[in-house]
């Protein structure tokens, strides 16, 4: 008995070690997957309206209130690249070419002439807020969407379909949007973006500025890291 006990203890400690070596050869216990470096340089363009632009620039850059120029997502994203050294082995250039007030439709007209001036490479699409609020249907949004994704991709640069949830009609419009932007990006082959989870119905994350959607500056470092979660492994 006492040598069967024994036996039963050894066979459970070396699945305990089996499973442990196998786990740590995987990466199993790291946390997050490695981030590897570049190899070739990219150029990401940031493409939509005021909520990346940062409520609070007009047209001309001239900053008045709320977010500090600098503080947008776009900008930490640039800095958060500098500082964990992913330009070691190739530039890598964030450019932000959001236009506050402006409709996906009027993106759309804009977006030729961006790709053949900036040659991006990777291009975060996130227009929609104002379409939605101004009544347009997600069925039409979705087809704007359809129409940048293919200039992109059209012109050899990677798409990703950023989801801005507009939260003031409430949580069924939010759903019944978000699953628009998801279906879409699943159509076109664009990289979906859940840009905004983790700040959505909080007020925390929102600016009181009268018309409560503009993301502040709490909700910034948490909208890079979301882009930033599904651009990293994009980066060649």
């Amino acid at each position: 008995m006492r040598a069967s006990y024994n036996f039963l203890i050894f066979c459970k400690s070396l699945v305990i070690v089996t499973l442990t070596t196998l786990l740590i050869a995987c990466g199993g216990g790291s946390g997050e997957p490695e981030v590897v470096k570049p190899k070739k340089p990219a150029v990401i363009m940031v493409f939509g309206d005021s909520t990346s632009q940062g409520y609070g620039i007009e047209l001309f850059g001239t900053y008045y209130e709320n977010i500090p120029p600098g503080k947008m997502y776009a900008d930490l994203l640039r800095n958060k690249l500098k500082s964990e050294g992913m330009d070691e082995f190739a530039s890598i250039t964030v450019i932000n070419e959001s236009l506050g007030s402006e409709f996906a439709f009027e993106g759309l007209k804009r977006l030729p002439f961006l790709m053949a001036y900036h040659q991006p490479t990777h291009v975060i699409l996130a227009h929609g807020t104002n379409d939605a609020r101004a009544g347009f249907t997600t069925a039409s949004i979705s087809n704007t969407f359809t129409s940048m994704v293919n200039v992109v991709k059209g012109n050899g640069a990677k798409a990703f379909l950023a989801d801005m949830t507009l939260t003031i009609f409430g949580r069924e419009y939010a759903n019944e949007y978000s699953t628009m932007v998801t279906n879409t990006a699943k159509a076109t082959g664009a990289i979906y973006v859940p840009i905004l989870l983790g700040t959505l119905f909080n007020p925390i994350y929102t600016l009181d500025d009268g018309y409560g959607y503009h993301q502040n500056e709490l909700a910034q470092p948490i909208m890079m890291q979301n882009v930033w979660d599904k651009l990293i492994p994009q980066l060649e």
